[in-house]
């Protein structure tokens, strides 16, 4: 498969060139050669044509291909006047597309002239749709890219970066900081797999410290590298720097280290029992529920993909999105210990710990089962964000804290002007 691009465009955005972004979004796409002469390919080669001065990101170029060529040419227009920009043809039918896109004709009339050869798209319509990968409703949205409007775009390719189904913390809390540093990385040439690296450094000296008691100095290490692991994830996105080594580092991180630093926050307690609700019970005990409250939790996570279609439980209905804010996962769990050594005790904030994480993982289970009575009674479960429009007018609450909403709203001025 081949691409051919049009026009210039000297407006990077977060430091990637528009000929650099085209590129890197294609190799999530397929095997994909630019060609500047169409005349050295065969007449019915696929050919994939883009107006470089205009934003496409990878979910939409895989829509966009995945459309026919060969009877039938795919045509893509802009997400705000409706010109023609793109389009996913066969070369023989090619020359005659170049230039209309070229001069930004409106995308509708190219249709309607061209007749029953071609199908025209907006970028909302070809992309619309749930994205299992970043949990929530992707729209893809195409704009001009001009210096003025660099930093709204900038931005809207930042939030649409964002898991719509995530934990508190990450969701309300570190957005704003993280972008900040997220630029500041991109200024320094910094890489997200140097992020993720010091995040791991700083992993080992917080439990390090947990275990010799200096519980404020181990959660300062903590919240930082929970922040850096943030940082690192959206990094990658809008740099376009993701590779499977830093999947890797990342998600292995995420993975091994929370039931870590757990034990060693209880090793530096230094106590052979707890008193929990008016009973002594040994920390051997407290140490094993909590080691099969994390592993049972996982596993009923892991379980509910591979049972359902490869639909995460927490994107079943909207209680489960709302529990995936607050679950026994890393976050809400520091803060937890937080708020358990500043107003209580280090000792009560290992208990909730405990506590919280065998609740969490009973709900999981509940859930799990549930689904499976669902799927024998009614049929296949479908995650409830495939049933939303988030573009419709006064969105409810679970809309626009699930569905990239802040996306759309920081690019809708572009949309509509």
């Amino acid at each position: 498969m081949y691409y051919h691009l049009v026009k210039q465009c000297g407006v990077p955005l977060w430091g990637v060139s528009p000929e650099q972004r085209v590129a890197k979004n294609l190799e999530k796409v397929g095997a994909f050669e630019q060609v500047d002469d169409l005349r050295s390919l065969q007449p019915d080669d696929a050919i994939l044509i883009l107006r470089l001065d205009y934003l496409y990101d990878a979910y939409l170029l895989t829509k966009l291909v995945a459309q026919p060529h060969v009877s039938s040419s795919t045509l893509l227009s802009d997400s705000s006047q409706g010109a023609l920009v793109a389009a996913w043809t066969s070369v023989a039918a090619a020359s005659r597309l170049l230039t209309r896109i070229e001069n930004e004709d409106m995308a509708q009339v190219v249709a309607e002239e061209e007749g029953d050869a071609v199908s025209l798209f907006s970028p909302e319509a070809l992309t619309g749709g749930y994205d299992p990968k970043l949990r929530k409703f992707n729209l893809s949205h195409v704009v001009k890219v001009v210096a003025e409007d660099q930093v709204q775009i900038e931005n809207y390719l930042y939030d649409k970066s964002y898991k719509g189904i995530t934990d508190f913390v990450t969701k309300w809390f570190w957005p704003i900081p993280a972008r900040r540093v997220v630029r500041s990385c991109v200024e320094k040439n910094i890489s997200p797999n140097k992020v993720t690296s010091i995040g791991w450094l700083l992993t080992v000296i917080a439990g390090v410290l947990f275990y010799q008691g200096q519980f404020a100095l181990g959660l300062l290490a903590a919240w930082l590298m929970t922040f850096l692991d943030t940082v690192d994830g959206k990094l990658a996105r809008v740099s376009l720097q993701s590779s499977k080594l830093g999947h890797w580092m990342d998600h292995g991180l995420d993975i091994i280290h929370p039931p870590i630093w757990y034990w060693c926050w209880a090793q530096g307690l230094a106590l052979d029992e707890f008193n929990v609700f008016g009973q002594m019970i040994a920390l051997d005990s407290l140490l094993i529920v909590m080691l099969l409250a994390y592993v049972g939790g996982r596993l009923f996570e892991g379980l509910f993909q591979i049972s359902f279609d490869n639909i995460e439980i927490f994107c079943w209905k909207p209680i489960d999105s709302y529990h995936r804010l607050f679950t026994a996962r890393r976050n809400p769990c520091m803060v937890l210990l937080s708020i358990a050594i500043f107003l209580i005790s280090p000792q009560a904030g290992f208990i909730w710990v405990v506590l919280w994480s065998a609740l969490s993982t009973i709900l999981l289970a509940l859930r799990f089962l549930q689904a499976v009575f669902y799927r024998l009674l009614v049929g296949r479960l479908r995650p409830w964000i495939e049933d939303v429009d988030p573009e419709q007018p006064n969105p409810s609450q679970v809309i626009q804290w699930f569905t990239g909403q802040q996306a759309i709203t920081t690019i809708s001025s572009l949309i509509k002007r």
